[in-house]
């Protein structure tokens, strides 16, 4: 079992976010005060760019670090210091920002884009950096020499804008060199982003600019039709500016950010104090800030926050100081990330492969379907082999259409009919079981995939690891002998004879004890070496995910304990970050392991279930 109604449909681009990390997303509802505002937004980005200027203008890119899939750092030398640019392009909330940090790789996966970067963008010089007006795309001019040939600039893009947030090193007569995510016609007809082609700037807003003279007198005329929050008019109708920047405009002047439309009077004042907002946009002065309540940050920009009169507001000297502490996002790699991340890689690896055989696999069954039409093609060839001329390309039969080879003989085309057939008939017998394996393959990598990301120090890492050496799913690290040679102590041998356990974590109860398994063979531990036959045993429903054994019960459960396996057993598994997960139990003694699978693959029966919220730690039970 295993638009508004009723306001102006003006075109957007979306929102363009610099500086790489995911932000926590801040609880929505309530309250105007509580809505999320901690987006990196246009005017965070000409505040970080202006920064760059004064940091890294003129400086040596040392080094091209990718930190994950969709971030990169770029250690830069200037001003007789090491700073690293980490620009990240998620899917969520991409940033931009300089750090003293000195950011570790996280993956081992090298691109055919990390492979240009390296070639044109590391050892060059920062000659210029731009960034539209208003808008979320910044622009890093390298000038380079690669190879030690003649020069060469490069523009390094980075476009935030969403789910289409991208990375692309274009060439110095406009041509997309590499792109961090390719996107094909077929993703994008108006604009898509290859090699080879010619690389055009994201479409403009139709929105007004905050400094056109004209603006208050729109601003009127879209409040006559609209209704609802007018910090929602001013963000539909005013470019470059995100809810924050709206509201903070009608605070200053209305004394509330969440005015309605109907409420304002007088639009001239609000356009003013968006004047105000956006004069560092010509003058350089920013003043970054955050705007925190107790320990957490609910907001930050590159102005003043006169909006939250109830929260403490802290400056700093930089914007990317605020980005950095407000994301509390780290650039540096995670504990054991670089053990972690080779792992990753090669299951992935792994799995693509296997999504590819069954591919084939399916293919194959189906064309099983085909096996008599085959039959029949080839004895009917034979039955009218007298009457075909040398070159025919089909032959009719009771009004069905046989495709020839022009260059065989009549029998050697039902030879070959006769060839597709026999293989066609064998599939029937010889696919379906493979199917099966292919499933169980994908099943245990997909859960060997969990174990790997959820690991909690370098010992499961390790062993996770060795399990995955021993199926050929990542190669074997240095020889023993080579390790010695370099003053490194090697692995101490398993014993011979002396079965594997696996990684698994035990957690201790008053009068009971659980058992977690933290690998595909520390699940068959804990459930059939550690596990007593009344013990209970519990699984996520449907999804990968650790065995959890509580000991100590018997038939008499605690239903306090049921509760906190059961939490942990939504915690470790597929399903960690959903609200409820649905968990399975039952007692070890109607668990079976799956006649030849993988380890951790189990069937199992007399189950009950209960619906239960993932626990976040073990502090947490």
């Amino acid at each position: 079992m295993v638009g508004l109604a009723g306001w102006p449909r003006l075109r957007s681009i979306g929102q363009y976010t610099l500086v790489c990390m995911q932000c926590p997303r801040a609880h929505r509802g309530g309250r105007g005060s509580e809505r999320s505002h901690m987006t990196f937004d246009a005017l965070t980005m000409h505040a970080v760019r202006d920064e760059l200027e004064r940091e890294i203008l003129g400086g040596h890119v040392d080094a091209v670090v990718p930190i994950d899939d969709r971030r990169v750092g770029l250690e830069v030398f200037a001003r007789g210091g090491r700073r690293t640019l980490v620009l990240s392009l998620r899917p969520t909330d991409s940033r931009i920002y300089l750090t003293g940090e000195r950011v570790r790789r996280g993956t081992e996966r090298v691109t055919p884009f990390l492979l240009l970067l390296r070639k044109y963008v590391r050892g060059g010089r920062v000659a210029a950096i731009a960034q539209p007006r208003l808008e979320r795309v910044l622009t890093l001019h390298i000038a380079s020499h690669p190879d030690g040939g003649l020069p060469r600039e490069v523009d390094l893009i980075a476009e935030a804008m969403g789910r289409r947030s991208n990375l692309l090193l274009v060439d110095e007569d406009g041509t997309v060199m590499d792109a961090l995510v390719r996107v094909p016609p077929s993703v994008s007809p108006r604009r898509p982003l290859l090699p080879h082609l010619r690389y055009t700037l994201p479409p403009r807003s139709l929105k007004v600019d905050p400094a056109d003279p004209t603006l208050d007198a729109v601003l009127e005329e879209a409040a006559r039709d609209a209704a609802g929050p007018a910090w929602r008019l001013v963000v539909a109708t005013v470019d470059g500016l995100s809810p924050l920047a709206a509201q903070e405009a009608l605070a200053r002047t209305t004394g509330t950010s969440e005015i309605a439309v109907s409420a304002v009077d007088h639009w001239d004042d609000v356009v003013c104090a968006l004047g105000e907002i956006v004069a560092p946009l010509g003058t350089g002065f920013w003043e970054p800030c955050i705007a925190w309540r107790d320990d957490t940050p609910v907001a930050f920009a590159p102005y003043q926050l006169r909006q939250f009169p109830d929260l403490e507001i802290r400056r700093y000297a930089t914007m990317s100081e605020v980005v950095e502490t407000a994301v509390q996002e780290a650039v540096r790699s995670a504990p054991f990330d670089r053990l972690r991340r080779p792992l990753l890689d090669a299951i992935s690896a792994r799995i693509r492969q296997a999504h590819r055989k069954r591919s084939s696999l399916d293919h194959s069954l189906h064309a099983a379907e085909e096996a008599d039409t085959l039959r029949q093609a080839g004895e009917s060839i034979l039955a009218n082999v007298y009457s075909l001329t040398p070159g025919a390309t089909w032959l009719e039969v009771e009004g069905r259409r046989i495709e020839l080879s022009p260059t065989r003989s009549p029998v050697e085309n039902a030879q070959a009919y006769f060839r597709q057939y026999t293989s066609a008939r064998d599939a029937r017998r010889i696919v379906p079981p493979l199917q099966v394996a292919v499933e169980g393959e994908l099943h245990f990598l997909e859960e060997m995939t969990l174990h790997v990301e959820m690991a909690e120090n370098e010992i499961e890492i390790r062993t996770l690891r060795s399990e995955l050496e021993n199926l050929g799913v990542v190669h074997s690290l240095r020889s023993a002998s080579h390790a010695t040679r370099r003053g490194r102590t090697p692995p101490a041998p398993a014993r011979k004879g002396q079965p594997a356990l696996g990684a698994y974590r035990r957690v201790a109860l008053p009068g009971a004890e659980i058992l977690v398994g933290a690998s595909a063979l520390g699940n068959d531990t804990v459930t059939f070496r550690l596990g007593r036959p009344d013990d209970l045993w519990f699984h996520a429903r449907g999804v990968p995910g650790a065995h959890v054994i509580l000991r100590g019960v018997g038939g008499a459960a605690n239903l306090s304990h049921i509760d906190r396996a059961a939490r942990l057993a939504a915690r470790f598994s597929a399903a960690r970050h959903a609200t409820q997960v649905e968990v399975d139990y039952t007692a070890c003694k109607h668990v079976r392991k799956v006649a030849g699978a993988a380890a951790g693959r189990v069937t199992y029966r007399k189950e009950s279930s209960l619906r239960v919220r993932p626990a976040e730690s073990d502090a947490a039970l």
